[in-house]
């Protein structure tokens, strides 16, 4: 009988679509859905409701352990603290696994600061080739200029006054009045003679009997005017240096600091008693004293 009643058409129930006038607002709820929001709006309630007779009943002078490694931040909100946090790595990983951690933290600390003093050292030998007629100081903020640097000077002695009173740079230096007063890019009158010369051949072409002409007063004022744009353009270059220089110098201020951290908590997770005498401070880390133990 069973399978006649299989053979018997049905009636087929179709759901209650969602009216035209109040397509806008979605599918229509059926009671199914409507349980499973009553269900998550009551248990919310009764949570809420949970909460307000804790507080109401909430003792002021209530403690307990777990206040000891959180504090309250802005909202209310509790947070829990960085050591509260650290002994959780320990009991989730294991001691052994932090201290590979924190040697393998004190090691790229350590290699950061050796290649930025190389880069300084490096940086620093070279900065006499873009040195100039002021000084500088790196101890400036953004190693900029510092003017109550001294200036630097080239002291030249002399046999007698006379020569002193006579003296003339350009002809100490073998070089053009033009380029007398400066302290770095200053070429010989062979030097310039020579490279008018080349650009005199270069012109040229092939033509090998034009003779070497000296070199002449427009000649020196365009040297005069590419030799500022050059003084220009080295003062700009020596100024971003001096800036990457105090950055750096910065840096491994800061990674010292973290260095002696790390070696600190490495020395505080080593076993023997010991007592804090002086908290951190000043970025510096705090300073323990262990107890004397007679070595065998």
């Amino acid at each position: 009988m069973s399978s006649l009643r299989n053979a018997v058409k049905r009636i087929t129930h179709k759901e209650r679509s969602q009216p035209n006038e109040r397509a806008r607002l979605g599918i229509l709820e059926k009671k199914k859905d409507y349980k499973v929001r009553s269900q998550d709006y009551h248990k919310k309630q009764d949570a809420l409701k949970n909460l307000r007779r804790k507080a109401t009943m909430r003792n002021p002078d209530e403690f307990y352990f777990g206040m000891n490694n959180s504090m309250t931040i802005e909202g209310g909100r509790h947070r829990k603290l960085e050591a509260a946090k650290a002994k959780e790595m320990v009991n989730l990983i294991g001691p052994e696994a932090v201290k590979l951690m924190k040697t393998q933290d004190l090691s790229y600390v350590r290699m950061q600061t050796m290649t930025d003093t190389k880069k300084i050292e490096k940086m620093q030998a070279n900065l006499h080739l873009l040195s100039g007629d002021d000084s500088l100081s790196v101890s400036d903020v953004g190693g900029t200029y510092n003017k109550n640097a001294k200036r630097r000077k080239h002291t030249i002695f002399l046999d007698n006054k006379e020569k002193a009173k006579k003296f003339d740079v350009a002809e100490h230096f073998a070089t053009v009045p033009e380029m007398a007063g400066r302290a770095f890019n200053r070429p010989r009158k062979e030097t310039l003679i020579r490279m008018s010369e080349k650009q005199i051949s270069n012109c040229s072409g092939d033509d090998q009997d034009i003779e070497p002409a000296l070199i002449t007063k427009s000649q020196l004022m365009r040297e005069a005017n590419m030799a500022k744009k050059i003084a220009r353009n080295v003062t700009k270059a020596r100024s971003s240096a001096y800036k990457e220089i105090y950055a750096r110098q910065k840096r491994i201020q800061l990674l010292k600091h973290t260095e002696a951290h790390l070696v600190t908590e490495k020395i505080v997770a080593s076993k023997g008693s010991k007592r804090k005498i002086k908290p951190a401070e000043d970025g510096k880390p705090a300073v323990y004293k262990f107890r004397r133990k007679r070595m065998r």
